[in-house]
């Protein structure tokens, strides 16, 4: 698979993947939350808390790369609207 249709596929499923990534994430933080009420040891407590941040900050730099791609793509539009080829 080439990276344009890649792109091009996030582009078309920009909300469902957005949508699952902050899903998970989500879940992630009410798992951690529960744990919490359950005493963990200072080691799984560590080990936990660093999976969980380690999650959101994928979530947030696949969101930047998503939005990215999708601001990328309407800006050549507009620029071949505005100045076309001959």
């Amino acid at each position: 698979m080439q990276i344009s249709s890649i792109k091009q596929a996030l582009v078309k499923n920009k909300k469902l993947v957005l949508s699952s990534i902050w899903g998970v994430t989500l879940i992630a933080w009410l798992g951690l939350a529960c744990l919490g009420f359950m005493k963990p040891t200072i080691e799984t407590w560590v080990t936990a808390v660093t999976v969980v941040a380690v999650l959101t900050e994928l979530a947030f730099w696949s969101t930047a790369l998503i939005f990215g791609v999708s601001i990328w793509d309407s800006r050549k539009r507009v620029f071949a609207f505005i100045f076309p080829r001959k």
